[in-house]
């Protein structure tokens, strides 16, 4: 198995032992609200911009458009920008959030691979409303045209589309989220039609838009942002990893997802360059069968491959959460035995994420 430089991609050592990633129920709770104790930074980074041409993830797949909104390959690898065009990540993401203002800065986590049915919307999906359990305020973006965490989550459904983060301005969603109900929440920004035309556009004009609506969504309240994407680079992808915190990857345990997420690391890597705040949190393996001796020997060569970028734990093939997704409910909420082992699983992946996007409340 090639290997992908591990320090590249993470940018810091992430421990491969997580001691709270074990089977157990999170720490959910109904917190009570407490109004002013957030505040977003509408800063972005001015400097290294967006560059015609350049080559994001070597020879993989496309992912930028150029300024003549030709498809291209994506980003120089290097220092250097066009002279005007801002970066699109926040500045001072930090650990010292909060010290000096005693306000909760908004998280955004992109779940990403360049490989469909890997566990992405699973994943999504249950974060989410595990963090809507335990007292945060949650926006779900759903970048992904099949709308799949669109149609889980309808009961949620803001009215505000997917699109329009790309089209509209800050202040409009600003007012368009105005005036919401104190305490824990979820809101859906559904995927909707218009998507499908996302890769006409130019990446910068997109990622400058999509990050000032993030900026927005921190406005009206929210605590963090969870973005579900497509399967490949596109600029809906390449947009909301500049404007994220963190970024996770869910592989399935085949040789075709095993080729995605090389692809998906190596594009990390660049996307790292120029929003140095992302967080790669690592990869967790999905829909593992663990009688099937190719799935063992492949979450072993991951291992060996990637010891520092593998999430601990993994989420095994279970027909529950397939039955949670189709019914709208997180897998704690069917009623069978077998969603007990499933949601052990997925609890404890929820309790890594927030840890180690270091969410305070």
């Amino acid at each position: 198995m090639d290997n992908v430089d591990e320090k590249a991609v993470i940018g810091s050592t992430v421990s491969g032992v997580y001691p709270g990633f074990k089977c157990g129920d999170s720490n959910a709770r109904d917190s009570a609200w407490r109004t002013g104790r957030r505040k977003k930074t509408n800063s972005v980074r001015e400097g290294t911009g967006l560059i015609n041409g350049g080559d994001l993830a070597g020879s993989q797949s496309c992912v930028v458009c150029t300024q003549e909104q030709e498809f291209t390959k994506g980003v120089q690898n290097g220092v250097g920008g066009v002279t005007g065009i801002p970066g699109v990540h926040r500045g001072e993401v930090g650990a010292n959030r909060g010290k000096e203002t005693g306000f909760q800065e908004m998280k955004t986590l992109v779940v990403a691979q360049q490989k469909g049915g890997v566990g992405k919307t699973s994943s999504i999906v249950h974060l989410a409303f595990d963090f809507l359990e335990r007292g945060l305020r949650v926006a779900v973006i759903d970048l992904d045209t099949q709308g799949n965490a669109s149609f889980t989550l309808h009961d949620f459904n803001s009215d505000y589309s997917a699109s329009q983060m790309f089209d509209q301005n800050g202040d409009d969603l600003r007012k368009w989220f105005r005036g919401l109900p104190d305490g824990p929440l979820m809101r859906l920004i559904a995927s909707d039609a218009v998507l499908a035309n996302m890769e006409k556009r130019n990446l910068t004009d997109a990622a400058r838009v999509f990050n000032e609506n993030i900026a927005a969504l921190a406005d009206s309240g929210f605590d963090v942002v969870l973005i579900d994407t497509a399967p490949a680079l596109g600029v809906s992808l390449a947009a909301a990893l500049y404007a994220a915190d963190c970024v996770m990857s869910p592989i399935e345990l085949e040789a075709y997802s095993i080729q995605g997420i090389k692809k998906m690391l190596t594009t990390i890597a660049n996307v790292r360059k120029l929003n140095t705040k992302l967080k790669f949190l690592g990869m967790v393996a999905s829909k593992v069968d663990a009688r099937n001796p190719r799935h063992v020997r492949h979450q072993d060569e991951l291992n060996a491959a990637y010891p520092q970028l593998m999430i601990p734990g993994s989420i095994g093939l279970r027909s529950s959460i397939a039955d949670a997704l189709a019914s709208g409910v997180p897998v704690w909420k069917i009623k069978k035995t077998a969603a007990r082992k499933a949601t052990l699983e997925v609890r404890a992946l929820a309790a890594y994420v927030y840890e180690k996007m270091e969410i305070t409340q």
